[in-house]
């Protein structure tokens, strides 16, 4: 009778272990796929940035009455609308991390700068397309912010998942990546973007005015500045990882380019004489520039994701 009674209070607290360590498992579960979801979304919102950015580009070269980018210009608003679809499908399987209005106005924006575009003045396309992006870059700061919480609500096993006895804990370099590929970095890129599309608009029809003058002249000394920190940001991740970011080598390759392409807007447009440069050129030179930054973007990404793999491999050893 006593092994028996044994045997009845020992079976409850067994099953109610194992539920226990079950539950745990689901959660722990939950958060890395919530991880990967964020991931997910954020990628889709960096492609459609770009593809915003390079259609406000290519619409200002057409409403200046340069031809040459109606192509280009027909090619971006199928993608747009395609990229849009497709961020809805994800949105749509990763449980309300983007809101039903978050979509609604996306949709609203895009609808807006696509109706009757050809008869916008070029200032107030400029307007619309920058809203659009100040829309996703919102998004996209706050899905950034999700993925900086701790993997474990456990805070000895956060402690341990932040990068055991590392010089530097790995929670904190995740950090410090998303805030340089989710806030810093799209910052600049849509600065150079924006010098793109007056650029292309100004060579395109031969001057450029006063108010596109003082706008570019400011982009141009925020460029310079946020290169310079951009830089100083990358060699401490770089040091951090051990020389194995890959934005360092891009900066230095890129530099001569990013310098040639302000020096030239500066000295070409911005001069009060004819305007030398054709259209193409700057857009060229400065997509050349801008698909730099987002290659850095997506391996930033890219070492987040891995550092996930060893949040998750870290508390499975716990």
């Amino acid at each position: 009778m006593l092994e028996a009674r044994s045997s009845l209070e020992i079976a409850p607290s067994a099953a109610g272990m194992q539920d226990a360590e079950t539950t745990e498992y689901q959660v722990t579960c939950c958060l890395y796929r919530q991880g990967d979801d964020l991931l997910s979304l954020i990628i889709q919102i960096n492609q459609l940035i770009k593809v915003v950015q390079k259609h406000r580009g290519a619409s200002m070269g057409v409403l200046a009455g340069d031809e040459s980018f109606t192509k280009d210009l027909d090619t971006l608003q199928q993608h747009m609308a395609r990229r849009l679809a497709m961020l809805e499908c994800f949105a749509r399987s990763t449980g309300g991390l983007l809101s039903d209005r978050d979509k609604q106005n996306l949709h609203l924006a895009w609808a807006t700068i696509r109706h009757d575009w050809q008869d916008d003045n070029v200032s107030d396309n400029f307007e619309l397309h920058t809203h659009l992006i100040e829309q996703l870059q919102v998004m996209l700061v706050s899905l950034a912010k999700k993925l900086e919480q701790p993997f474990s609500a456990d805070p000895e096993a956060g402690e341990a998942l932040a990068g055991g006895d590392t010089a530097y804990p790995r929670h904190f370099k995740k950090i410090e990546m998303l805030n340089f590929i989710a806030r810093q970095l799209p910052d600049m890129i849509e600065q150079l973007a924006k010098v793109r599309g007056l650029s292309v608009y100004a060579a395109s029809i031969g001057s450029v005015d006063f108010y596109n003058d003082r706008k570019l002249r400011f982009l141009l000394q925020c460029t310079r500045e946020q290169s310079d920190k951009l830089r100083g940001q990358a060699e401490r991740i770089n040091e951090q990882l051990a020389g194995g970011f890959s934005a360092l080598q891009a900066f230095k390759n890129i530099e001569l380019k990013l310098l040639y392409l302000l020096n030239t807007v500066e000295q070409d447009v911005l001069s009060g004489l004819d305007i030398s440069t054709g259209s193409q050129q700057y857009f060229t030179l400065a997509t050349e520039i801008i698909d730099v930054y987002w290659k850095v973007v997506s391996d930033g990404l890219l070492q987040v994701r891995q550092w996930q793999q060893e949040d998750l491999d870290d508390w499975l050893r716990q």
